[in-house]
């Protein structure tokens, strides 16, 4: 696919280092000489210096046969207009980043008179595919998480029938155990390790590791059964201290106040907390530093289940965490803008690291999807990803053994559903049309993998 990225900032950097891994044709556009410099110093894509909301500059950039025009500038309205100028100058597809919850739906215009219709507006009038709010996803991210046994996160497919989840492993039973030697319980498969911020592709000999992180793909009905085998579940948060009163703060409080769980938020700023204090009269609202320890415990934050960083400072957050679980509370989760910091907090003790470019990326992948593909998930950072397809009855794959079929080095079949059942395939098991295919891949063999399902 030709994809046209509008933003070099963190997002933008990113996105295209995905896709140009995954083999795609990039084009970055940005106004500043400096971003567009890191992006030719570190990416193998075209670079394009310009506005990308004029029509100039995205006819330079080939906007006509843009398979895909992602706009992920600071400005909103950037991001809109340039995707409303790729649609009319002959692009297939746009996503613009809009952090205005304002824009992200629809709106509905007077009517010339009583008695007319009123006109629906909708993200496609604008010439826009599909909106992404980085902080609605984040905020997503973190109610699921604080929702469930385990402080990692999942991934659905197959309509949620199957998932693959993240657990560290915290069992001392498990810990110096090669695979070949581990008797689950229940159907599932050991897809990847993620180990000292390097991802493994396990073999039958490998040796689980404290603190590894496992990631486990099985039927919904029984991940969290697996899961203790790995860690210790814990029951879902009735207490959580948020630091940060931004967007994300802000939408993740509203959501949890929704699952019926009490939520305080420490914000710096006292014209912040006035703001967030009117919005959310449900949430205790204080103002002060979330690095200071005696006004923590103060606030009562070791007696909390949970404790959330969000502000936009990837240092703050992560001291901030690591402050609350030397405290005592058992959870913690903090936002990261830069991903090459996910390792560094992994590694002293955060739980949870959600980044905004990844969840941006992960919404993002399922547009330059091929051969069937209907979902995707990064696992690991950006190392690699998990596809569901649908084997279609000329596909490659159907009628054939998973041995048989040649999936490229790296890949495994991590499970079938064949009318509405999970199966964890073994070499000898064929695939039948109509299957939903979940795969477990390095990014760099995608292509590969999607020729099997054409």
């Amino acid at each position: 696919m030709y994809i046209i990225i509008a933003g070099a900032g963190v997002v933008g950097f990113h996105i295209a280092s995905l896709l140009a891994e995954e083999k795609h044709e990039v084009a970055v556009v940005e106004q500043s000489e400096e971003a567009l410099d890191n992006v030719r110093s570190q990416l193998d894509v075209t670079s394009i210096l310009g506005n990308a909301a004029t029509p100039k500059v995205l006819r330079e950039a080939e906007a006509p046969r843009a398979d895909l025009i992602i706009a992920v500038t600071n400005s909103d309205e950037t991001n809109m207009i340039t995707c409303f100028i790729a649609k009319e100058l002959g692009a297939s597809m746009t996503v613009a980043r809009v952090r205005n919850p304002e824009y992200s739906g629809y709106f509905i215009g007077a009517a010339k008179s009583l008695t007319a219709p009123r006109k629906v507006v909708r993200p496609k009038t604008f010439g826009v595919d599909l909106f992404i709010n980085p902080e609605v996803e984040a905020a997503k991210e973190i109610i699921s998480i604080l929702s469930s046994f385990y402080p990692t996160p999942v991934e659905n497919f197959a309509d949620g029938v199957v998932q693959i989840r993240e657990f560290r492993v915290e069992r001392e039973t498990m810990v110096d155990k090669p695979l070949s030697e581990i008797t689950l319980p229940k159907p599932c498969v050991i897809a990847a390790i993620l180990r000292a911020g390097g991802l493994i592709t396990p073999s039958a000999d490998e040796l689980i590791k404290q603190d590894d992180h496992v990631y486990l793909v099985a039927s919904r009905e029984f991940m969290n059964e697996l899961g203790e085998m790995f860690a210790q579940p814990q029951r879902p948060a009735k207490s959580v201290v948020i630091l940060g009163g931004g967007r994300v703060g802000v939408l993740a409080a509203e959501g949890l106040q929704g699952h019926g769980i009490s939520v305080k938020i420490i914000e710096k700023n006292i014209n912040r907390c006035q703001e967030v204090a009117a919005r959310l009269e449900q949430t205790a609202v204080v103002q002060g530093d979330g690095t200071d320890r005696d006004f923590l415990i103060e606030q009562g934050v070791p007696l909390a289940d949970a404790f959330v960083a969000t502000t936009e400072s990837d240092e703050l957050n992560i001291l901030s965490g690591l402050l609350a679980k030397n405290l005592g509370v058992s959870r913690n989760l903090i936002l990261i803008t830069r991903p090459a910091n996910i390792p560094l907090a992994e590694a002293v003790g955060v739980d949870v690291a959600a980044s905004l470019p990844l969840l941006t990326a992960r919404k993002i992948a399922r547009f330059v999807l091929h051969g069937g593909a209907v979902s995707v998930a990064l696992l690991g950072g950006k190392q690699i990803q998990a596809i569901e397809f649908v084997a279609s009855p000329t596909a490659h794959i159907a009628q054939r053994k998973i041995a048989e079929v040649g999936l490229p080095k790296g890949a495994i079949a991590g499970a079938i559903v064949h009318n509405s059942t999970v199966v964890i395939p073994a070499d000898d098991h064929v695939v039948q049309p109509g299957d939903r295919v979940i795969i477990i891949s390095p990014l760099s063999v995608t292509p590969a993998v999607e020729k099997l399902f054409m």
